[in-house]
């Protein structure tokens, strides 16, 4: 998938304007037909560049994407000629070079569709600029998925080889979680939904209402693409790998393929989407935290 890719393809220092133009589109499958969806592109003419405005997939109609610096910030553009605009029309202005680069990489990654279904990073840019949920709305929903975390929810004695291997892979991530975050977790092997502990919820919702707003897509995106929100703080706030998050998430999905084999194509690029949506998230969130000063304080 690209975002493991681009990960690697963005850290190349770049000194003219423009600063990219890429070529490479070979880098995202387009097999899965549920992705595809064309939609007529709307195009905002407003003086000398234009606007391009997506609000669902549609086809592409460009051949060169680059990045421009402007005073504001990156700007991502497609054939010099229009300025990636998001769903609610805003302009597209990007705080890191790097992050630039990596969300013109999946523009140029795209063939005959635009699909945001497998364009991650720049969805994540769209809802961070956009924000049309406030920060309090995402977090509740994240605090959701602590009633039901996978981490905190282990097989019972009848499956001792899973139970076993649960617990050497999820206690360091949950003593962890515990220590980082100074909150217990209650983890059980009982069937029922278990409770957290208030103090625990009102700790992490405090916690997350304090990162920076355009963090906040990439923790809720994290925690809905990995299915708990354990794994994805402690990933996205240094308690885990990428690759460690999604191998604490894909535990019990790998057990049971390791017992009755796998689908053909449907896990691993199940497991692909995944990489890719986790390396979105962890690339945004660094890219934020990269900033001090003044340039914190002018992206909040």
């Amino acid at each position: 998938m690209l975002l493991p890719t681009l990960l690697r393809r963005c850290t190349a220092p770049l000194s003219r304007t423009p600063l990219i133009s890429t070529r490479s589109r070979d880098l995202i499958s387009t097999r899965s037909r549920d992705f595809i969806s064309t939609k007529s592109r709307d195009l905002i003419s407003t003086g000398s560049r234009g606007l391009a405005t997506f609000s669902k997939d549609s086809r592409r109609f460009y051949k060169e994407v680059d990045v421009i610096k402007t005073n504001e910030g990156y700007q991502v553009t497609l054939d010099n000629k229009f300025n990636v605009r998001t769903p609610l029309r805003n302009l597209l202005v990007l705080p890191t070079e790097t992050l630039a680069n990596a969300v013109a990489v999946e523009w140029d990654s795209q063939r005959e569709n635009i699909i945001f279904a497998i364009m991650p990073l720049t969805t994540l840019c769209f809802k961070a600029t956009d924000k049309p949920i406030e920060g309090e709305g995402l977090v509740e929903h994240m605090l959701e998925f602590l009633t039901t975390d996978t981490v905190c929810y282990r097989a019972g004695p009848d499956d001792e080889k899973l139970q076993a291997l649960e617990n050497s892979r999820w206690n360091p991530l949950t003593d962890w979680f515990s220590s980082h975050y100074h909150v217990h977790l209650a983890v059980t092997t009982d069937i029922t939904l278990t409770p957290q502990p208030e103090q625990t919820i009102t700790s992490l919702r405090k916690h997350l209402l304090n990162q920076h707003p355009w963090t906040l897509p990439a923790y809720h995106h994290s925690t809905t693409s990995l299915k708990s929100l354990v794994i994805a703080m402690a990933m996205l706030d240094g308690g885990l790998s990428a690759e460690e998050a999604i191998a604490c998430s894909c535990l019990e999905t790998d057990y049971q393929i390791d017992r009755w084999g796998e689908v053909e194509w449907q896990h691993t690029l199940d497991k692909a989407r995944l990489s890719a949506d986790v390396a979105a998230a962890v690339l945004l969130v660094n890219e934020i935290r990269s900033l001090s000063g003044n340039q914190l304080q002018a992206w909040s």
